[in-house]
């Protein structure tokens, strides 16, 4: 039996109150649900917020110790990859962890060494944490895990490649030999093979100079593998061979080694308290300049060499390892002159030896430094001298401080010859250059560091010709290849000098 119309509608009438009641219950526990899981997010945000500044800290703690430990680095075992942390680095890490976290489990704080390109002086620390919840668990939803990963680095890292960066930005009102126009330059018949690239911040355009060009003579310029010539301005085509092509409006390259921080001249030993002159090889000559005899010629130490040092005729002079001071003074190798680097152990050298017995590779290594101020005069290697040198190495370093002083070996690694920057040129002032010439005997090794000055190298390497090999990286102002020499000058990153990086990159 069907009921009335009426009636049936009294029926639903009622039912609806009961509808919209279980539809509110439900929809009420949704958004209890919804609050519940946003205010149990919001615990796990302030928890990995408060891990993250934690984790940092101890990462950079980690790193404050790395160039303190013997030896130097994350790792006692470089690798690649390096090995486990040294337990200095840990400690540090985790006292860190502690202080800013307190009650902290220790068992959670992971410390590794970071492989790739920070080359064991890079170090990560990963913390690792349960967020507990409240309505999260009431629903069964379980507990929140907060990881954070923190990676800090402090050390001389890989750079960017490169065999030349060239800092003159191009001052057009100068005079034409110091406005930049060109700041590469290349004079003589010459032939040079580089391994990696030249970077030319000189921002000169073709017509007035280029930033790199040709001063006269046939020359051919060439880059190896992926290598190029890169200029802030223009190339001003000559009689020159450039392959592959300069590329032309690059970005500038900043100094690479802007930061590094000069010697304490104050605190290292003064050997000589006026320029030294050396006329020759004989005992008398080293003696009366209060110097040691070695097999042919005088034995330097590190220190502080006030007016500088001059080799004339035929003298012979050995370098033992450390910082060379060059005092309002320069440096100066006449023509049939010598200057070896040697191992501390060693009392002479000779050319046929150097490489293999006098000052094998890891043995030996000085770092030449000038000071600019009152000075005029330049380092000059005479074509027809020999110079035989390594870059400094602190591992066999011997300079003695007499002050309170200090400096960081490892930030000097590999710098074979610096000039101080300051004082910077000016349209009226020029700093002395720096002449190598060939034509005697050159085994050079390291970076030659002269953020103001012009750079000047050439001649005909052993008198008679040939490729003269040099594992030299330039960072000057300008730079001149003159004469008719082959160069090739050889890349290894690990023989030059790279600036220290410190500070978080994850």
């Amino acid at each position: 039996m069907q009921l009335p119309r009426a009636a049936r509608s009294a029926i639903n009438d009622r039912s609806e109150p009961g509808q919209v009641l279980v539809v509110f219950a439900l929809a009420f526990v949704v958004v209890i649900m919804m609050l519940g899981l946003l205010f149990d997010s919001a615990r796990g945000i302030v928890l990995r917020r408060q891990l993250q500044d934690a984790s940092d800290a101890a990462a950079l703690a980690a790193a404050n110790v790395i160039l303190a430990q013997s030896p130097q680095g994350c790792s006692a075992t470089k690798g690649p990859p390096p090995g486990s942390p040294q337990a200095a680095v840990v400690t540090a890490a985790k006292n860190s962890v502690a202080a800013n976290v307190p009650g902290y489990n220790m068992n959670n704080v992971v410390v590794t060494c970071v492989p790739g390109w920070t080359d064991n002086y890079g170090v990560q620390v990963n913390l690792t944490s349960v967020s507990g919840t409240f309505f999260g668990g009431i629903f069964g939803l379980g507990s929140l895990t907060v990881n954070t990963q923190s990676v800090a680095v402090n050390g001389q890292t890989s750079a960017g490649v490169f065999s030349v960066v060239l800092l003159d930005p191009s001052n057009l009102s100068w005079s034409g030999s110091t406005n930049g126009c060109p700041s590469f330059s290349i004079n003589g018949g010459i032939t040079a093979t580089f391994d990696s690239s030249i970077y030319v911040d000189s921002s000169c355009t073709a017509s007035n100079g280029g930033a790199f060009a040709s001063k006269g003579g046939s020359a051919t310029l060439s880059f190896a593998g992926n290598a190029a010539l890169r200029l802030v301005g223009e190339y001003k085509p000559q009689s020159l061979t450039v392959t592959p092509p300069p590329l032309e409006h690059q970005a500038p390259r900043p100094d690479p080694l802007a930061g590094l921080a000069v010697p304490p001249v104050s605190s290292i030993k003064v050997q000589s308290t006026s320029k030294l002159v050396l006329n020759g090889n004989s005992p008398g000559q080293c003696t009366s300049n209060g110097l040691v005899f070695g097999t042919n010629g005088c034995i330097l130490q590190p220190g502080v060499y006030m007016g500088g040092i001059q080799l004339k005729s035929s003298a012979e002079v050995y370098l033992k390892p450390g910082i060379y001071v060059l005092q309002d003074g320069g440096l100066s190798l006449g023509a049939q002159s010598k200057l070896f680097t040697i191992a501390a152990n060693k009392s002479g050298a000779t050319a046929a030896t150097w490489a293999t017995t006098d000052c094998p590779d890891g043995s030996c290594g000085v770092l030449i430094y000038k000071t600019t101020a009152s000075s005029t005069d330049q380092i000059t290697i005479t074509a027809g001298a020999t110079f035989m040198a390594r870059a400094f190495n602190p591992d066999v370093d011997t300079t003695v401080l007499t002050g309170p002083g200090t400096y960081d070996k490892e930030s000097y690694r590999n710098l074979l010859i610096w000039q101080d920057a300051s004082p910077i040129p000016t349209s009226t002032y020029a700093q002395p250059s720096l002449q190598l010439q060939g034509g005697g005997s050159a085994v050079l090794n390291g970076t030659i560091y002269a953020p103001s000055a012009l750079v000047t190298l050439g001649g005909t390497p052993g008198g008679s010709g040939g490729t003269l090999d040099l594992t030299l990286q330039f960072i000057v102002w300008d730079l001149n290849l003159s004469g008719n020499a082959n160069f090739h000058f050889v890349y290894s990153e690990n023989a030059f000098a790279r600036p220290i990086d410190y500070g978080l990159i994850q």
